[in-house]
């Protein structure tokens, strides 16, 4: 499909809902799982911008940075990042609404003991990190168990 992402005649506003249907959304197929550490932050952000600039083609011999040519396309930032942790608290609402084995894995009680070393960083503890102030001053299992307040906090704090 690169030809047809990379085509002049065809206007940027379509080759850019084009991405978001046949390229984003084969990217984002379960990134509610994700753990996101700060590598994989850079290289969902960097394959952003790699669209972006296919797109717009704008060659790297440029020397463009990102802000310029996201001013280029028309965009104030970047928006996949964003969307990866929006879905990432929503899920994690749905887990928190309902009694089921996942809500006993993400709270991570499980009987035994654990192994020598370090604690591997979770998918739930990552998501902690990643809430705002508003949410952390609040209880997010008890906010979470309110579907309609959980989406107006994911909505206004992304």
């Amino acid at each position: 499909m690169s030809k047809l992402l990379t085509n002049r005649i065809i206007s940027f506003a379509t080759i850019s809902r084009l991405t978001k249907c046949y390229v984003w959304s084969v990217f984002l197929y379960a990134c509610e799982t994700w753990t996101l550490n700060a590598s994989l932050e850079r290289n969902i952000e960097a394959l952003e911008m790699w669209l972006y600039r296919r797109m717009a083609k704008i060659s790297w011999k440029e020397k463009k940075r990102n802000k310029e040519v996201l001013e280029e396309i028309g965009l104030k930032h970047t928006q996949l990042l964003k969307t990866v942790k929006s879905r990432q608290l929503a899920y994690y609402g749905h887990i928190r609404r309902h009694q089921r084995l996942q809500k006993s894995i993400m709270g991570g009680k499980i009987n035994g003991k654990r192994q020598r070393g370090s604690k591997r960083k979770s998918w739930l503890g990552n998501i902690e990190e990643t809430k705002t102030r508003r949410i952390n001053e609040c209880n997010s299992c008890e906010v979470a168990l309110d579907r309609e307040e959980w989406r107006r906090i994911i909505s206004s704090n992304l």
